[in-house]
């Protein structure tokens, strides 16, 4: 497993994708311009033992919430779209159906639909006149939460080879950050800039939001979870997207009992608690919130929040249109962006008063 990681055709594919969408920024053309000479340095430490990942970039984005960020160096980035080749099919057959995030056909517009299907099959096997409610639950702070020995632990159950584990472990234990003035000097500790809420090496927890391993580790650890509320807790119609996850249900009572178990098995097993605020309990007459759409048995809407993120996000891209710092291109692509998202939602009039007026 480990030789497949460091192979110079693994890598060299890796490349190719990791520079999707940026191979016009100066880092990545830097990194192009000694590209077989990376690629083998980067063999040579993997081969050799010496490998460990660069500083991070820090920043903060507020779209549409705020979240701090650790983007990965570019070498890290190859790297980590080498290992995930390898290592995802593993952990891919052990992942539940219903579970969404960053899986190939999977998706927000495949969860819609899957919840859709679930609705229309509560109504059909309870009949129209019995009442249908959704358990919906969200991790607090998950990304911050994770455990390093849980999640390690649970790797090392899928992934027998001692090299790759150790590898897994460096990708996550190890933060660099840059000291001084001199960019050369590097010691491992915490995360600069950042408050001790996104990785703590002290309490050994937490997964820097922009590694792309981290969506992978993710879902490794919430499986744990997938498991235990369809195999456990026999729950049929369970479904999660990331940390959002819900259960539905002819009885309430059962829903509420539910709850309180799986608040006991997080904390528990993973050492995860649920969000207070976001813990509820609803008749899905009302729709179920769920992946940016507000989704009925038979229809599909467009949350209100997703709407308004949607509108601001255009007239943002409009406005730098009007000041020359975009192309019209990079205009179309956010347009055809919001189509794509509205049309598997029954909003084609809403569409057309958002865009077609405005083209």
């Amino acid at each position: 497993m480990f030789n497949n990681i460091y192979k110079l055709e693994n890598l060299l594919k890796a490349y190719y994708f990791a520079r999707r969408g940026k191979r016009n920024k100066p880092r990545i053309c830097l990194y192009d311009f000694f590209l077989e000479s990376n690629l083998i340095k980067l063999r040579y430490f993997l081969t050799s033992n010496k490998y460990l990942p660069s500083p991070y970039a820090h920043f903060v984005i507020y779209d549409p919430k705020t979240r701090q960020v650790a983007a990965p160096a570019f070498r890290d980035r190859v790297l980590q779209h080498s290992l995930v080749s390898v290592i995802e099919p593993l952990f891919e057959k052990k992942f539940i159906y219903d579970s969404y995030a960053c899986r190939k056909g999977k998706g927000t517009h495949f969860g819609a639909k899957r919840i859709k299907k679930f609705l229309m099959a509560a109504r059909c096997i309870n009949g129209k006149e019995k009442e249908i409610y959704v358990l919906q639950c969200d991790i607090n702070k998950f990304f911050q939460s994770i455990s390093w020995n849980i999640l390690l632990s649970i790797i090392s159950k899928t992934t027998n080879c001692r090299q790759t584990v150790n590898l897994i472990e460096k990708i996550i234990t190890t933060h660099v950050q840059t000291l001084g003035k001199d960019q050369g000097q590097l010691s491992i500790f915490s995360f600069t800039g950042f408050d001790n809420e996104a990785v703590s090496v002290t309490e050994r927890r937490g997964l820097p939001i922009g590694n792309l391993t981290s969506q992978l580790f993710a879902n490794i650890y919430l499986n744990e979870l997938d498991h235990f509320a369809k195999e456990v807790l026999r729950e049929r119609w369970y479904a999660r997207y990331m940390d959002d996850f819900l259960i539905i249900h002819p009885d309430k009572n059962h829903l509420l009992k539910v709850r309180e178990k799986i608040k006991i098995y997080l904390k528990k097993a993973l050492n995860l608690c649920l969000h207070s605020k976001k813990l509820t309990i609803k008749n899905v007459r009302e729709g179920v919130p769920f992946v940016g759409y507000r989704i009925f048995y038979d229809h599909i809407l467009i949350r209100s929040s997703t709407l308004s993120h949607m509108q601001k996000k255009y007239k943002k891209k409009l406005k730098l249109l009007q000041q020359g710092l975009i192309s019209q291109e990079e205009l179309r692509q956010t347009i055809y962006s919001i189509r794509g998202h509205l049309n598997h939602a029954n909003a084609h009039n809403l569409y057309s008063f958002m865009i077609k007026k405005s083209i």
